[in-house]
């Protein structure tokens, strides 16, 4: 691990009103460089409530500029707001109509152009193709979706109707790429009872020829399980990459994915099996839960519980392999620079501090790079509201969590840095909160990305 004391993070927002972009998958400026893409709210201290409206624009010589309003946010991963091909063109999701769809606005006019019917994740390269999640399913089921439009398969835990979807931009066609139901059944092995189904954390591979996502549902212990999943943008090709206790992820290369957790284990083989769900052994494995934990723990000198990265070679026998181990320790957000494509930027959650780590990490050479810490707010979620931003959430997602954690994980409270890359490749560009409102920052790392470390 190494560390560089004449790092300079500046900022590129300014309060009161707070800023955000969201997740640390999508790059944030144009092409140009000179626009960085933005959200700004008034309240951060509770989750979004329906039909509640948030700013919608860009960041310009250090003035946020509004050219819209959405009601389609959460506050992990923003409103998908991206960059239309090499284009100053920009998607945002909002509501369109009665259903979740997309926005396009031109950053030269600010005006709006065009509404679709069907929302965008991830934009291809080209800026053509929209792949699309179904967020009011993502709501209900407690994951990052949109409040306010209700999720048509509430009863259905398998829907066949609900999936990725893929809009052209150009035609305005739009169609169902592959199914909830589809995807369950693929490599499947009767495990995964009842429990309701949901696709989440879509990712595109540089080339845009394949799409790798999560593939989540809950067990019997209170926990969910997870499938890291790809297929080609034509739907062919479905593939169960692995399984077991899994997170934020992003493609290496066109034909790798790396991933935190822990995949393919006997542990969470046992978890996944149907006699789990008799009530007397769910008991068990429930209290058994945390003795486990303690002794991963103790396993791991305290650190990450038999989780490390894992580099997966998206095949149809994948290779797994751990990577950075001892090295980085913990879950992050990470993603793989757009030019110097040996370079991650990567953070960490808060310790019991309150700091989060920012860093690179140099593939080649297994080399972590510290650019910076910042410190959360320790502040608690306004909960006089809660019972109009609850609203459409399952009951037995609410019970699984606390009202309190639940508000405070979907609040801007949570302000996870995310940091994702410019166009370019050379800035780190991250949200925090360590100055006490929500704010957009950027680190230039030209310097350490473009030298070789040998």
């Amino acid at each position: 691990m190494i560390s560089n004391k004449e790092i300079i993070v500046e900022r590129l927002t300014n309060g009161p009103k707070h800023h955000l972009f969201g997740f640390h998958d999508l790059l944030i400026s144009s092409k140009a460089g000179d626009k960085y893409l933005s959200l700004e709210v008034d309240t951060i201290n509770r989750p979004p409530l329906p039909d509640e409206r948030f700013g919608v624009g860009y960041v310009e010589n250090g003035q946020f500029v509004k050219v819209g309003e959405t009601t389609a946010l959460n506050y992990p991963q923003g409103a998908r707001q991206q960059w239309v091909g090499e284009s100053n063109l920009f998607t945002v999701n909002n509501r369109v109509g009665d259903v979740w769809g997309t926005n396009m606005y031109d950053a030269d006019t600010n005006k709006l152009l065009d509404s679709f019917p069907a929302t965008t994740h991830m934009l291809s390269k080209d800026g053509r193709y929209a792949y699309g999640l179904d967020y009011a399913r993502l709501h209900r089921l407690g994951g990052y979706g949109y409040t306010g439009i209700a999720d048509v398969n509430d009863n259905i835990a398998l829907p066949d109707n609900s999936g990725i979807t893929v809009l052209d931009l150009k035609t305005k066609e739009i169609k169902l790429l592959v199914s909830v139901k589809e995807v369950a059944h693929c490599a499947a092995s009767g495990k995964e009872g009842d429990s309701h189904h949901y696709l989440t954390h879509l990712v595109l591979n540089p080339s845009s020829t394949r799409i790798a996502f999560l593939h989540r549902y809950f067990l019997a212990d209170g926990g969910f399980y997870t499938r890291l999943m790809t297929i080609g943008v034509d739907g062919s090709g479905l593939r169960c990459l692995a399984q077991g206790d899994l997170s934020h992820f992003h493609w290496k290369d066109d034909c790798h994915v790396y991933i935190w957790g822990r995949a393919n284990t006997a542990m969470d083989s046992l978890r996944s099996m149907s006699i789990a769900s008799n009530p007397v052994v769910a008991c068990l494995m429930k209290l058994a839960k945390k003795p486990a934990r303690a002794i991963l723990r103790r396993g791991s000198k305290g650190g990450s519980m038999g989780k490390s990265f894992l580099m997966i070679s998206d095949t149809d026998n994948p290779e797994v392999k751990p990577f950075a181990q001892g090295l980085i320790l913990s879950d992050g957000h990470p993603m793989t620079n757009p030019v110097y494509t040996d370079w991650c930027v990567n953070d960490n959650y808060p310790n019991e501090e309150g700091y989060r780590d920012l860093m690179l990490y140099h593939f080649p050479s297994n080399t972590r790079y510290d650019i910076g810490r910042f410190k959360r707010l320790f502040e608690e979620p306004e909960m006089a509201l809660k019972d109009q931003f609850q609203k459409g959430i399952d009951a037995r997602i609410l019970h699984t969590v606390s009202e309190e954690q639940l508000a405070f994980t979907r609040s801007g409270l949570h302000c996870d840095l995310h940091p994702r890359w410019s166009a370019d490749g050379k800035y780190a560009v991250f949200d925090s909160i360590h100055e006490g409102t929500r704010q957009i920052y950027s680190v230039d790392v030209e310097k350490i990305v473009s030298e070789s470390i040998k």
